[in-house]
C-alpha cells in the first residue's frame, strides 16, 4: 500500500467492515474537510437545487481529470509486473479492482469480496467474493480464477513477489466457487489492507495470458470503466463498463459519466489554473500551495493529512546525536511552525505530532499533548550539560561547540527547510551546522547503510531529511523498523531493544483492536522519550473541481454506507458526475 521510510520529497485488528453501517464511524477527530461517514439512505445536500432529487441529472457526460507524474513513469498497467503511486491509481482503481478498499480514516471495507474473515491465530484467512461478478469481457469472477491469477501472476511478479513475501502468504486455496483461504507463514492483522493493494486486484487471467500485450496496455477487470486508447505518456481515455455491478443509493446505475480522460500536467499550479479555466474538470495534487491556491479561487477542494510525514531524522548510533540530550535539544530548539512555513511547496501540510494524521483511528491524543513544544531555554540547558561534560560522546574538547552535518537533497523547498533549521539550531549559540546537498538516491543509500557500515546497516548520516508513514496496518509498517540493526537496513533510527520489539509483536499478535491502538500510542510516546526524529508536518492530498462538482469524494460501499473524504488523492470517479446545462 505505501512506503515506510522514504527520502524527503518523493502506497488492526480485524478490521474488515462490519455490514452494519452503524458501526462504520471514526475513531478520531476529523478535519474540517476530512472524512466523514454516513448511514445508508441518510439525505445529504448534494442534489439540493436538482429536479428528481438530481437523479435524472446525473449520467452522461465527459470529464476531463489532471494527475501529477509518478515518481516510477507508467509504461504498463500490469499490476504484477509495475509499480502503481497515486496517479497511476486513479487510473488502475476505475479498471481492476480490489478483494478490499482502505477508507479515509485507515479502516478497510470489503468491495469485491463480499467477507474477509481470520481464524482465531490469523494464520488462515477465508475470502468469500460476491456472486454474480464478471469482468468486462463477459467472463465470471470465481475463486478458480483469483487462485489462478495468484499461481501464474502473483508469484512470479516483479512487484507482487516481493509483496507476498512482507505480507506472509504461503498459499491460496479454492474452498468452492465463491470463497479462499489465503495461508500465512505468520501471523498478519492488516491482511484486510495488503488486499487493498496490488495483491487483491481482481483480473481476468484468461486475458491476461491471451493476449500478454494487449492486457499490458488494457487489463481486463470489473471496473467501472475500460481503457479505450493509450499510448506511454500520452492521455488515457477510459470508457464506461455499462454492465458495471454497482448502482447508487438511488438504484441509478454507476458510473454516471460516460468518458474520463486522463492527462498527466507536472506543474501543481498548471492543474489549479486549468481546473480554473475549466480546461479541465478535476485535478490530483499533493501541494498544499496548490490546495490554498484551489480554496483561494473557492474551487470544491477534497483535502486530506496523510499518515505520511516529513521529519529530520537522527543516526542515534553516531555521536553527537547518539546522545539523547542533543536530540532532545535540537527538538527543543526547532520552531516547527517556521520549517513548515519555509517548506510548504514540498507538500507540508498539518503539524505533526506522531506519524499518524488526526483523522487517523491509529492517532493517539496523549502523543500530541506530550509532543514537545519549541523551549530554548530548556535546549540550552541541555546543550551545555553535554558541551561541558568531559565525557561527551564525540570527544570534542570540553566546552566545544556541537557540530551537526545535515543532509537533505536539492529540492529548492527542502533547502529552505534546512537553512532555516540550521539558522535555529546555530542560535542556541551551542551548535554549528554543515549542510549537504546529496541526490536523493544517494540519500537513501547513505540512510539505509550496507553490511559494510560499523555495525552492519548503520548509516553512513548524522542527521537527514526523511519521511515516514502510510497507508499500511501499523504492524508492517513498524517491524522493519525497529528490526537488529544488524539485519535490518530499514531500521533507519537504529533503535532496537525489547520494549520495542514486544511492542511490536503486540501488533502482529493481538486482534483486539484497542490494544493495537495501545500499542500504536507507546511506540509514539516512545519517540517522544528517545527523539530519534524531528516531525515536520503531515504530506497533504486533495481532489480538486468546479465550484459546481457534484460527487467529488463521496463513494457509496456496497453495503450501502456512504463515505465522504478521500486516501492520497485517488478519486472515486465512478460516483463524480458534471451539472448538465
Amino acid at each position: 500500500m505505501a512506503v515506510v521510510v522514504a527520502a524527503c520529497g518523493s502506497d488492526g485488528p480485524l478490521v474488515v467492515r462490519d455490514p452494519n453501517p452503524s458501526l462504520v464511524q471514526p475513531t478520531s477527530p476529523p478535519a474540517t474537510d476530512g472524512p466523514k461517514v454516513r448511514p445508508p439512505d441518510e439525505s445529504t445536500d448534494e442534489n439540493a437545487g436538482r429536479s428528481d432529487g438530481g437523479i435524472r441529472s446525473r449520467s452522461g457526460g465527459s470529464a476531463t481529470v489532471l494527475l501529477a507524474q509518478d515518481s516510477h513513469p507508467i509504461t504498463g498497467w500490469t499490476p504484477w509486473d509495475h509499480v502503481c503511486a497515486w496517479s497511476c491509481r486513479n487510473v488502475l482503481d476505475q479498471v481492476l479492482e480490489t478483494l478490499t478498499v482502505v477508507l479515509p480514516d485507515g479502516t478497510t471495507s470489503p468491495w469485491l469480496a463480499e467477507r474477509v474473515e481470520s481464524n482465531p491465530t490469523m494464520l488462515n484467512w477465508t475470502v468469500t467474493i460476491r456472486e454474480g461478478l464478471r469482468f468486462t469481457d463477459g467472463k465470471p469472477v470465481t475463486a478458480h480464477v483469483i487462485k489462478e491469477g495468484y499461481e501464474e501472476f502473483l508469484k512470479k511478479g516483479e512487484v507482487t513477489r516481493g509483496l507476498l513475501r512482507d505480507a506472509r502468504i504461503n498459499a491460496v486455496k479454492v474452498l468452492d466457487k465463491y470463497s479462499l483461504m489465503i495461508d500465512l507463514a505468520e501471523p498478519n492483522p492488516g491482511l484486510d489492507v495488503v488486499l487493498s493493494g496490488p495483491i487483491g486486484r481482481v483480473f481476468s487471467v484468461e486475458s491476461a495470458m491471451a493476449d500478454p500485450a494487449g492486457f499490458l496496455r488494457s487489463p481486463v477487470g470489473t471496473g467501472p470503466y475500460i481503457i479505450d486508447a493509450w499510448e506511454v505518456g500520452e492521455p488515457l481515455l477510459l470508457v464506461a463498463n455499462r454492465d458495471y455491478w454497482r448502482k447508487d443509493a438511488d438504484g441509478v446505475p454507476l458510473p454516471y459519466l460516460d468518458r474520463l480522460v486522463f492527462r498527466q500536467v507536472v506543474d501543481e499550479n498548471e492543474r489549479i489554473e486549468s481546473v480554473r479555466s475549466r480546461d479541465a474538470d478535476f485535478a490530483y495534487t499533493r501541494s498544499a500551495l496548490a490546495i490554498e491556491r484551489a480554496r483561494d479561487l473557492e474551487l470544491t477542494v477534497v483535502s486530506r493529512n496523510e499518515n505520511n510525514v516529513g521529519a529530520v531524522l537522527f543516526n542515534t548510533l553516531k555521536a553527537p546525536a547518539d546522545d539523547v540530550r542533543v536530540r532532545r535539544a535540537l527538538q527543543l530548539s526547532t520552531n516547527q511552525e517556521l520549517l513548515i512555513k519555509s517548506s510548504m511547496g514540498a507538500g507540508a501540510g498539518e503539524r505533526a505530532t506522531q506519524w499518524f494524521a488526526p483523522e487517523s483511528r491509529w492517532w493517539s491524543g496523549l502523543a500530541a499533548e506530550r509532543w514537545p513544544k519549541t523551549n530554548t531555554a530548556q535546549a540550552k540547558e541541555l546543550l551545555a550539560a553535554y558541551v561541558d561534560d568531559v565525557d561527551r560522546s564525540d570527544r570534542r574538547a570540553e566546552g566545544s561547540k556541537v557540530v551537526v552535518r545535515l543532509q537533505c537533497t536539492d529540492d529548492i523547498h527542502l533547502s529552505s527547510m534546512t537553512r532555516e533549521l540550521a539558522r535555529q539550531w546555530e542560535a542556541t549559540g551551542f551548535v554549528e551546522v554543515e549542510l549537504e546537498t546529496v541526490t536523493r538516491n544517494g540519500l537513501i543509500q547513505r540512510v539505509l547503510g550496507s553490511v559494510t557500515d560499523r555495525p552492519g546497516f548503520s548509516g553512513d548520516f548524522l542527521a537527514t531529511c526523511w519521511r515516514f508513514g502510510g497507508e499500511s496496518d501499523p504492524a508492517m509498517m513498524f517491524a522493519p523498523l525497529f528490526g537488529p540493526v544488524r539485519t535490518s537496513p530499514l531500521n533507519v533510527t537504529n533503535l532496537h531493544d525489547e520494549s520495542l520489539t514486544l511492542l511490536v509483536d503486540l501488533l502482529h499478535s493481538s486482534r483486539i483492536e484497542t490494544v493495537r491502538q495501545a500499542a500504536v500510542e507507546q511506540l509514539m510516546l516512545a519517540f517522544v522519550e528517545r527523539m530519534p526524529m524531528i516531525y515536520l508536518s503531515h504530506a497533504q492530498s486533495a481532489l480538486v473541481g468546479h465550484s459546481d462538482t457534484a460527487g467529488l469524494g463521496s463513494w457509496v460501499l456496497p453495503d450501502g454506507t456512504g463515505v465522504l473524504g478521500q486516501v492520497a488523492g485517488v478519486g472515486r470517479w465512478a460516483e463524480v458526475w458534471l451539472p448538465h446545462e
